[in-house]
């Protein structure tokens, strides 16, 4: 594995994931270069760019505008097919927001539903550009238009999906590679934050490649799923360039990671 090397970013991201992804390069054999990113820049960091290959790491606005500018192997990501929309057109009634629907910022402020109805509000896109949460219709022009404000990467036109509230009991975070779980963590109990390294059950791995079977964002890529009363759903996708581990083996991901950028630079493709 001595054409991959690891770029991470070393500031903005967890000390702890920071730590793990560095001993597991290093347990090993591979390269790795830790490189400083300039908050609320466009700017990108200096970086060996040579005959091998990077795989990256960091914060979203990193390996976005990485992504904007060049596209890399060592990013697995494409902004289509990591968006909710396209994860509702594909697993329909298996998405936990399957009675939601997108529409944008605005159309939703100009809608006519209760004032004091509920709703879960997230972006359409796997970029962060906000955290998801239940606002009160009342409450929603004024909240979206401090939000435009403070955030520059979105705008009136900014896709969202709206969807009812659920009462979700466990979440869980499932690291795929090739349509199979490698590991996966449990990170939310009853909308608390509750990490735990424990793998998750064999029922959310069934699930889990099974709806991998009908559909992949990309080959490299991890898949939140909720329980809700008995059954299961799949809550999102997430690029796995930026994401949190939420207390998972570390070593196993960058592992298979790794392993997976070998083989297409020797052809033979995991």
């Amino acid at each position: 594995m001595n054409r991959v090397r690891w770029i991470i970013q070393n500031n903005l991201i967890s000390p702890s994931d920071l730590s793990a992804i560095k001993n597991a390069c290093q347990k090993l054999g591979v390269g790795y270069k830790e490189v400083c990113v300039i908050p609320f820049s466009n700017e990108l960091p200096e970086f060996p760019q040579d005959e091998v290959t990077n795989i990256y790491y960091g914060a979203t606005a990193f390996i976005s505008e990485l992504h904007k500018k060049s596209k890399p192997l060592g990013i697995f990501f494409d902004e289509e097919r990591f968006s909710l929309e396209t994860a509702m057109n594909n697993w329909q009634e298996y998405m936990l927001n399957s009675e939601g629907k997108i529409t944008t910022l605005q159309n939703f402020s100009e809608s006519s539903y209760p004032l004091d109805s509920k709703w879960f509000i997230r972006p359409n896109a796997d970029d962060k550009s906000f955290a998801g949460e239940v606002i009160r219709f009342a409450d929603f022009k004024d909240w979206y238009q401090r939000l435009i404000t403070q955030n520059v990467s979105l705008n009136v036109h900014s896709k969202i999906l709206v969807a009812p509230p659920y009462n979700i009991k466990k979440e869980w975070r499932n690291f795929v590679v090739n349509g199979k779980v490698i590991t996966s963590t449990l990170y939310r109990r009853n909308f608390q934050v509750h990490v735990s390294d424990s793998e998750a059950p064999q029922q959310v791995v069934d699930f889990v490649e099974k709806r991998c079977k009908e559909f992949m964002p990309h080959k490299l890529f991890a898949m939140d799923i909720a329980l809700c009363g008995d059954e299961y759903y799949v809550i999102e996708c997430n690029c796995l360039n930026s994401i949190g581990f939420y207390g998972a083996n570390i070593f196993v991901i960058v592992k298979a990671i790794t392993e997976y950028v070998a083989s297409i630079n020797s052809g033979v493709e995991k």
